[in-house]
C-alpha cells in the first residue's frame, strides 16, 4: 500500500514523519512509529561496543540513513493525538493502511516499506540519493529474529533448511548461497551449541545420508530448546553413528 501524506506535503517532505495505520479489526484503534531520514550518512559499527556486535550483525557494516523507530507500530491514544503530535513537532502525518496488530512478521514488512517510499520521495526532491538506501532482507530478517521466540527460531531453521535442501538437489547455486545466508543470519540468534554450520553441510550434501543428518541435526536444536537432555543424548548417538559409518565410506 502506497503512503498518503494527511500532514505536510508529498511535494516538500520533511525527512522526519509520524507513520500510522489502523487496526483491521477496530479502525478507532491507531497504531504509529516515527520515520527518520538521516542528512548525514552514518556506520553504526564504529558507535557499537564490541560485545554487541553480534547484535548488531549486517546492520553494522552499511550505513543507516532511513530508519523507523519503533520497527513494528506501538498502539496510540488516537488520531487526534497524532494530528496534534505532528503539528506540534512539524512532522509529516502519513497514513501506512490497515494492519493486523497480531502479526508482528507483517507489521514490520509494512514499516520497511513505508520507509523506503518515503525516503525515495525524500531523495526525488531533496535529492540526496544516498538516503534511499534500501534496508535490505537480511536487515529486516535480523530485526525478526530478535522479536522471535527461541520455538519460532526453530521453525523459521527448519523452513530455511528445507529450502537449502530442494535449492541444493535442483543445482540451483543462488538459491543456495541465499538459503545458507539467510540460515547464518539467524544462526547469529542461537547458542553456539546448535551446531548451525554442521546443518548446513548436511543439508547441501545431495544424498540420503545428508537429509537425515540434516534432520537429525534440527531435532537436536529442538531438544535443546526443550531441555530434554534423554532425547538430546539418543539424538547425538545417531548424528555420531551416521558420521562415523560416513566417514568410513569416504574415499
Amino acid at each position: 500500500m502506497d503512503i498518503i501524506f494527511e500532514s505536510g506535503s508529498k511535494e516538500r517532505p520533511k525527512g522526519h514523519a509520524i507513520l500510522y495505520f489502523r487496526s483491521a479489526t477496530d479502525s478507532e484503534e491507531v497504531w504509529a512509529t516515527y520515520m527518520v531520514l538521516l542528512p548525514i550518512s552514518v556506520d553504526i559499527s564504529k558507535y557499537v561496543p564490541p560485545f554487541l556486535m553480534n547484535q548488531v550483525g549486517e546492520i553494522g557494516a552499511k550505513d543507516l540513513s532511513a530508519f523507523a523507530f519503533p520497527p513494528a507500530p506501538e498502539r496510540v491514544e488516537g488520531y487526534a493525538y497524532l494530528e496534534g503530535l505532528a503539528a506540534s513537532r512539524d512532522d509529516d502525518l502519513l497514513f501506512g493502511g490497515t494492519f493486523s496488530a497480531t502479526d508482528v512478521s507483517s507489521a514490520l514488512m509494512l514499516v520497511t516499506d513505508a520507509v523506503q517510499q518515503y525516503a525515495e520521495v525524500y531523495a526525488s526532491i531533496v535529492g540526496l540519493p544516498e538516503v534511499v538506501e534500501e534496508m535490505g532482507e537480511a536487515s529486516v530478517n535480523e530485526v525478526l529474529y530478535g522479536l522471535m521466540s527461541d520455538a519460532d527460531k526453530l521453525s523459521e531453521l527448519t523452513k530455511l533448511v528445507g529450502r537449502l535442501r530442494f535449492s541444493s538437489e535442483g543445482g540451483e547455486d543462488a538459491l543456495v548461497k541465499e538459503a545458507e545466508a539467510d540460515i547464518k543470519v539467524l544462526s547469529g540468534y542461537l547458542p553456539g551449541d546448535h551446531q548451525v554450520g554442521r546443518l548446513i553441510d548436511a543439508a547441501k550434501a545431495e544424498d540420503s545420508r545428508g537429509a537425515k543428518l540434516a534432520d537429525l541435526y534440527l531435532r537436536r536444536s529442538f531438544h535443546l530448546i526443550r531441555e530434554e537432555y534423554v532425547k538430546l543424548g539418543e539424538v547425538e548417538a545417531e548424528i555420531k553413528t551416521l558420521e562415523t559409518d560416513e566417514s568410513r565410506h569416504s574415499p
